[in-house]
């Protein structure tokens, strides 16, 4: 645990105030000092709660035994191209707690490619750990609880509060320690090339998931639950208010969900007011929004066009493993499957997810013939994973071909 005394506040021992960084001379200065240090510890605080188009807020480092706070809404994209050049150089580790999220804001706002990662969450989860967000692995390991309620503010104001600044330097700061408790951890119960093969996967999961073409609200709205029990009238409203409320979310800069909650737009298309005098505050609709945006709900109201069923598109509303699963015989393979999975899970003491993700399984169950003729290498079970699965998933594959 930290030496020092306990800040009766929160626990966390006393630290000295972490490093503030907005010029470029300070960048520079502190790209220099990380040249000669083998481990970053990073994270990232957007403001996806708070704005239209999310952006990174504030990037956390850690190396050596200093802390800093780098402000990208100051320096801007050009400067901070600079740190490109720790974060992919493949002799130094760079350690994130669940880097997924992360390694994707980078890539989409600054373009960072990243090598030789360390996931702190990943390999708590390889070890079976079932509590493995950071506050309560820094509780378990150091005795620091993070106060959570920082988690979601407004990352983009300034200046920070002391209490953003505590919370935000916490996310990096014990990092460079975890990874030694976690790698000895994972020897000794060899599963450290486990957790080797899964941080090599993760920049190429961080390109695949920021190349994706982002939805507009006209292919978004057709995730509104409950689409196909309606009338087509009901369907048109739905798709107008939807349409609506993003023009207002980009307008203002506030993400659309608090405009209006997806349950009023649905409430609004079935239970539609007259005329603007008619409508009136109910759930998710307060008498300042009706003020505001109230004409503009009986505008879209008006326009709507009914959507017929035959309309519909066949994946709307439907999780991409619903769509991908219309044939029954594949749905009930890929619940073998699982089931197969979650044996193995349970005798390896790890989550089903971890074992082996649903996207195998999926990808098993749609390609029978393919696989069983590949078996003896398929590169679908890669590492650790084939000497584990292989054998019994081909046996289920024969047995259902």
């Amino acid at each position: 645990m930290e030496s020092g005394h306990k800040d009766k506040k929160n626990g966390v021992s006393s630290l000295p105030p972490p490093e503030w960084i907005e010029t470029s001379e300070e960048l520079d200065a502190w790209i220099d000092y990380c040249s000669s240090q083998t481990i970053l510890a990073v994270d990232t605080e957007s403001d996806s709660f708070h704005h239209y188009t999310q952006k990174v807020c504030l990037i956390q480092m850690t190396a050596g035994n200093r802390d800093v706070l780098i402000d990208p809404l100051v320096l801007g994209k050009n400067n901070l191209k600079r740190l490109g050049g720790l974060f992919k150089d493949n002799e130094k580790v760079k350690i994130f707690h669940d880097a997924g999220y992360d390694l994707l804001c980078l890539k989409r706002d600054f373009a960072f490619n990243f090598r030789n990662i360390f996931d702190t969450m990943l390999a708590s989860r390889i070890l079976g750990v079932k509590q493995f967000g950071l506050a309560h692995v820094l509780n378990t390991h150091f005795g620091v609880k993070p106060d959570k309620r920082y988690q979601r503010s407004d990352w983009s104001k300034r200046p920070l509060s002391a209490e953003q600044v505590s919370y935000a330097r916490l996310d990096t700061h014990y990092l460079p320690r975890l990874v030694d408790i976690l790698q000895k951890q994972l020897e000794l119960v060899e599963r450290w090339d486990w957790a080797l093969e899964e941080f090599e996967r993760l920049p190429k999961v961080a390109i695949k998931n920021v190349s994706a073409t982002p939805e507009n609200a006209l292919q978004a709205f057709w995730r509104l639950k409950g689409l196909r029990r309606m009338t087509p009238i009901e369907r048109g409203r739905c798709k107008e208010l939807y349409v609506m409320r993003d023009k207002i979310a980009r307008k203002f800069d506030r993400p659309a969900f608090k405009v209006f909650p997806d349950a009023l737009l649905v409430d609004l298309a079935q239970n539609p007011p007259a005329d603007f005098a008619a409508v009136q505050p109910r759930r998710g609709l307060r008498r300042a929004g009706i003020e505001m945006f109230g004409k503009k709900i009986i505008s879209a109201l008006e326009q709507a066009e009914p959507i017929r069923s035959a309309d519909i598109p066949k994946d709307a509303g439907k999780s991409r493993r619903r769509r991908r699963f219309l044939d029954p015989k594949a749905r009930h393979l890929y619940e073998n499957l699982r089931q197969l999975r979650s044996n193995k899970a349970e005798v390896l003491g790890i989550e089903p997810e971890v074992a082996l993700s649903n996207a195998v399984l999926e990808e098993l169950a749609l390609s029978v013939p393919k696989r069983l003729s590949e078996s003896a290498s398929w590169p679908i079970l890669k590492g650790w994973r084939k000497n584990i699965f292989a054998k019994d998933i081909s046996v289920l594959l024969s047995s259902k071909a």
